[in-house]
């Protein structure tokens, strides 16, 4: 999906509620704001993201910390990223890694723990742990939201999950006063991102950068110690999730966005629910935070459409599809690839975007595989004319 907001169509909805209640648990207790000064040595933590599975083969170095190295003058990065880790085990390996010389922690893991099935209560508590344990060690923490998901990832293609995590990620950043980077918002609205950025290997399971991606990739870190905000203000909560079903029809509507680099314009920012406009958020003290609750004045019905809009300071803009839910006995009717409602156009122009694709393919869109057959075919088409115009 180039060039937009790289959100899945939304199917029941994954883990929202446990992950609202353990950014909540872990967010008591909040801590002193990670210093802005550049660290001088790093430890980048994480899985074989970090430690840079897809590369150029042709690079001595891989991943993004190299890189990196040579983008922050003078800072020294360690690669301790390892291959298919889970937060659990990072938790059991952080303590080693903390015992050797350096002022920060780079901390990006937690796309296993989603194709492993790790409860999202576990997988937030395992991050806050070891970014709590890099402090008390007297290092940095940096939190790092996840890449996106390849589109024929054997778990999440749609990044709906996903996308959950990340918000809970920012969330815990945000309550706990660390620093964020945030390599999910920049690549998921990077255009031909899984063509150009990513590995073309089809036994990829999740999705690696490529050489390419891997620049970009460092160059979001980079911007994020150097204090060069080129990331806009950034949901950090979201209720009903993306993805919800049975949500009843009377239910009240929270949001929450936050800008990790400078202050939010004042009047900048828009939510609209069901093509209804919110009325205006509450705006934090420091400038940097927006919350909304709203309780639509007509009750909800069908699927509800959520879009936000706002800006900051250095002209970041965020505007575009939050999420969507699907309220109380609505129907989603089959060939609905996009899950707005109603079978269109735009759900035609996808299935033919992944027309002829199998489910190891980049192409493979698991919405336009109507029938789940692991082929988009004429099968699928078929399905999909025949409810042509339909709605719930």
């Amino acid at each position: 999906m180039a060039g937009s907001y790289l959100i899945g169509s939304p199917g029941i909805a994954p883990r929202a509620l446990r992950l609202a209640v353990a950014t909540l648990v872990v967010g008591i207790g909040f801590c002193a704001a990670a210093t802005a000064q550049t660290p001088a040595r790093c430890k980048a933590f994480g899985d074989s993201i970090t430690a840079g599975v897809g590369d150029d083969p042709e690079r001595e170095a891989p991943g993004y910390p190299p890189r990196l190295e040579a983008l922050v003058p003078g800072l020294v990065v360690d690669n301790r990223g390892v291959g298919a880790e889970r937060t659990p085990e990072g938790l059991a390996r952080i303590d080693e890694v903390l015992a050797e010389p350096g002022d920060c922690l780079l901390l990006m893991e937690g796309t296993n723990d989603i194709s492993r099935g790790i409860s999202p209560e576990t997988t937030l508590f395992n991050l806050d742990r070891m970014a709590s344990r890099a402090a008390e060690a007297g290092r940095t923490p940096y939190h790092a939201t996840l890449i996106p998901r390849l589109p024929n990832a054997r778990f999440d293609p749609n990044n709906v999950e996903n996308q959950d995590l990340v918000q809970a990620i920012r969330f815990l950043a945000a309550e706990q006063g660390r620093g964020l980077i945030d390599p999910f918002e920049v690549l998921s609205t990077r255009a031909r991102l899984f063509r150009e950025y990513y590995y073309a290997g089809e036994e990829d399971p999740v999705g690696h950068p490529n050489g390419p991606g891997y620049d970009l990739l460092a160059t979001v870190f980079a911007d994020a110690l150097l204090g060069t905000d080129t990331v806009p203000p950034v949901p950090t909560r979201l209720s009903p999730a993306h993805g919800a079903n049975e949500v009843p029809a009377e239910a009240t509507v929270a949001v929450e966005m936050r800008d990790f680099g400078s202050d939010i314009v004042e009047g900048s920012a828009r939510l609209v629910v069901g093509g209804a406009p919110a009325p205006a958020p509450v705006l934090d003290d420091d400038g940097r935070g927006l919350s909304w609750s709203y309780k639509p004045p007509v009750p909800l019905s069908g699927v509800v459409t959520m879009t936000l809009r706002a800006w900051d300071l250095n002209g970041n803009v965020y505007n575009r599809l939050l999420g969507r839910f699907q309220v109380y006995g609505a129907v989603i009717p089959p060939g609905d690839v996009d899950r707005d409602g109603r079978v269109t156009g735009s759900d035609l122009v996808r299935l033919g975007l992944a027309f002829g694709a199998g489910a190891r393919s980049r192409r493979y869109d698991a919405d336009a595989d109507v029938d789940g057959s692991g082929q988009v075919d004429g099968e699928d088409l078929a399905i999909l004319a025949a409810n042509f115009g339909a709605g719930v």
